[in-house]
């Protein structure tokens, strides 16, 4: 079985194939970091062992664009879609787009995923002026300079602005943080930084007993937390919990809450709380359900967003569209299954994604929250 999988990969990776019939061709450059040298290391001895393995599950990223190219190409969309496998190889990477010849064939690129390599990509791109998708980075750096990058996850700054939209609609201020103030995380520095730059009143708390002292429960408030322990989230959920103060409070957590194997929806429903994300996905939807029946039928495995068999498909959905929209974004019409774009131009550079996930607990389901 391992053998069947590797060589799978190792065509993948190499794979350079035409899709249609009718129609302009557009040319698509995927760069994917299979990595495929590192199927046969010694600690792969079963299959299961490579969901451990970040470039084995990025070839769920690659079936989910196939499940999106095999779209088109029974709608006779004419496309020619190039796989390479890149990860940090700065020379294998060169000496693809060093080649003229392929260059100005290419229409869109999508990666490289890591930050170097998708730098020299960068450079190449607007060389050639071939839009270039980021699929996984939230760094500004990215679109520095360069009108033809695409940055698909929302800058660390869009949540607290958010956070600051909201609060400032029904004057929920002053928005409280719950975090180590001595050693604050890259998420709370990022809030307290836009907080700070943009004058938006909030309080920082160490311990539990000091924000639920602080919250009035007569009014709509905000607390942040920003820590990420079983123990720091038993000691803030119980105290919130055995007070009166939740019915106009919005709490809001790491996402990572949610694969805690502590608590179950029900609890999180209690206490009203909420988290961001780059993705939702709602399996109730039709399309989402015939997805997940058709990759499952196709790869033997469900697809989910840590394969990122949902971006896969939807990244390439968007971007076609794109394509043949003459690349304007006002053109792009698609309904996204697990990750919604909203482009804006930077005023310097490329163009970010500011679409971002607010979602909460309720009723035992989670759902996009409502402001």
């Amino acid at each position: 079985m391992k053998r069947l999988i590797v060589s799978l990969l190792c065509f993948s990776f190499a794979l350079t194939t035409a899709w249609g019939q009718q129609g302009e061709r557009f040319t698509i450059l995927y760069l994917i970091p299979f990595e495929s040298e590192n199927y046969t290391a010694p600690y792969i001895k079963e299959c299961e062992d490579m969901d451990n393995v970040l470039s084995y599950r990025l070839m769920g990223f690659w079936n989910g664009s196939q499940m999106a190219l095999e779209e088109y190409n029974a709608e006779n969309v004419p496309l020619n879609v190039i796989v390479r496998d890149i990860t940090s190889n700065e020379t294998k990477l060169r000496k693809i787009l060093e080649d003229e010849a392929l260059m100005n064939e290419v229409d869109l690129i999508i990666g490289p995923f890591f930050s170097k390599t998708f730098a020299i990509a960068a450079h190449y791109a607007k060389q050639y002026e071939i839009p270039i998708v980021n699929p996984f980075t939230n760094r500004q750096d990215v679109m520095a300079d360069n009108e033809f990058v695409y940055k698909l996850i929302p800058s660390l700054e869009a949540r607290p602005a958010m956070i600051a939209f909201m609060a400032q609609q029904s004057g929920a201020f002053p928005i409280i943080l719950y975090g180590d103030s001595t050693a604050p995380n890259r998420d709370m520095k990022s809030y307290c930084s836009y907080f700070d730059k943009n004058q938006v009143p909030y309080v920082v708390y160490s311990n539990a007993t000091s924000v639920v002292s602080s919250i009035k429960k007569d009014k709509r408030q905000f607390v942040i937390s920003f820590y990420d322990n079983p123990a720091q989230n038993l000691i803030i959920s119980r105290n919130l919990l055995y007070s009166d103060k939740i019915e106009n409070l919005t709490f809001v957590v790491p996402e990572s809450w949610m694969e805690s194997k502590t608590y179950d929806i029900e609890y999180y429903s209690k206490l009203n709380l909420h988290f961001f994300s780059e993705y939702y996905i709602d399996y109730s939807n039709e399309k989402v359900k015939t997805y997940i029946y058709d990759y499952t039928q196709k790869y033997g495995v469900p697809p989910s967003l840590g394969n990122f068999a949902f971006q896969g498909y939807d990244i390439t959905r968007f971007f076609v569209e794109f394509l043949r929209g003459g690349k304007d974004l006002d053109r792009v019409k698609v309904s996204p299954i697990a990750f919604p774009l909203s482009l804006d131009k930077s005023p310097n550079g490329g163009y970010e994604n500011v679409n971002v996930q607010f979602l909460e607990v309720k009723d035992n389901e989670i759902i996009p929250s409502i402001y």
